[in-house]
């Protein structure tokens, strides 16, 4: 190699790398960081035959996303019921592998629907982030345009990524209550932490939406419950911290000293259900004081 072909060889390399490094980021290679962010279990894999959970009977119930895909959730309906949880589980299996934690759910006696995302369970497609956030909002439209409930009817709940999805569904519907399960603060800052390797990228070069929680309880919201285990190794606790101090208006935090990220039910059920119940009763009492002015 001649000395005077080294800049071409120079720029031929950068041009290479540079390639390279967008062409990996997490925005563009979305199947790739996909497959690394969601762990569907489509149907039928999964308990779909006993018909209730903790004794209550659930409906099969399906709906569209507005692309029309279709969506598959169980409906709980319990007799007192004020209100309707709309759950959002986390990233890996499908809705029926949520048994304990419905179960204990249901135990604060209001109504749920568990849905899942498209290409979970009997949901069709393959899931994607703007994909996702979508079902969630047509999980809610559900609710409200079917079911005839009325916003100060509907608690988003929603567990490790299903927080984030709720916290999007937030940004786009009026609901009564927001209850934040073992979340991240951003999904930026929980990629870095758990692949360091992302630390090269910045924020533009993520999927969009960021679900960026921090940024959305910032601003306005619905009152806020956070639920954290403190021995969480997936989320780390410091995440629901950071949500906490920097979420505005109404909030409160309930940590679980022994929990770790998807073992709170079974450690702590009955401070939780207690936690649930509390949060909803208050939201109850606001509904009262808003009622008599």
């Amino acid at each position: 190699m001649k000395f005077r072909d080294l800049p071409k060889v120079a720029i031929g390399s950068a041009s290479v790398l540079a390639a390279l490094y967008f062409g990996l980021s997490p925005r563009v290679a979305k199947r790739l960081y996909g497959s690394m962010l969601f762990h569907p279990y489509p149907y039928p894999e999964g308990d779909y035959h006993s018909g209730h959970v903790n004794g209550i009977v659930y409906r099969d119930v399906f709906f569209q996303a507005k692309d029309g895909t279709r969506l598959h959730g169980w409906h709980f309906e319990q007799t007192g019921a004020k209100r309707t949880i709309l759950f959002s589980h986390g990233n890996t299996g499908n809705l029926s592998g949520r048994r304990s934690l419905l179960q204990a759910i249901l135990r604060a006696g209001e109504n749920v629907l568990l849905y899942d995302y498209r290409g979970y369970g009997k949901s069709v497609g393959r899931p994607d982030m703007q994909g996702v956030i979508d079902d969630g909002c047509a999980a809610y439209d559900y609710l409200a345009e079917k079911c005839q409930l009325a916003p100060d009817e509907i608690v988003l709940y929603g567990e490790s990524l299903g927080a984030a999805i709720s916290c999007q569904i937030s940004l786009r519907r009026k609901a009564a209550g927001l209850v934040l399960q073992s979340g991240f603060a951003s999904l930026t800052r929980i990629g870095r932490e758990h692949v360091p390797l992302m630390h090269l990228y910045p924020a533009f070069l993520f999927p969009q939406p960021l679900l960026d929680n921090l940024a959305i309880l910032k601003g306005a919201h619905p009152p806020l419950l956070i639920l954290h285990g403190v021995k969480d190794a997936t989320v780390p606790f410091h995440h629901a911290e950071e949500m906490y101090a920097r979420a505005s208006g109404k909030k409160s935090l309930v940590v679980f000293p022994e929990a770790n990220h998807t073992d709170i039910p079974e450690v702590a059920g009955d401070k939780f259900v207690a936690a649930l119940k509390s949060f909803i009763s208050e939201l109850e009492a606001v509904e009262v004081l808003l009622s008599r002015d």
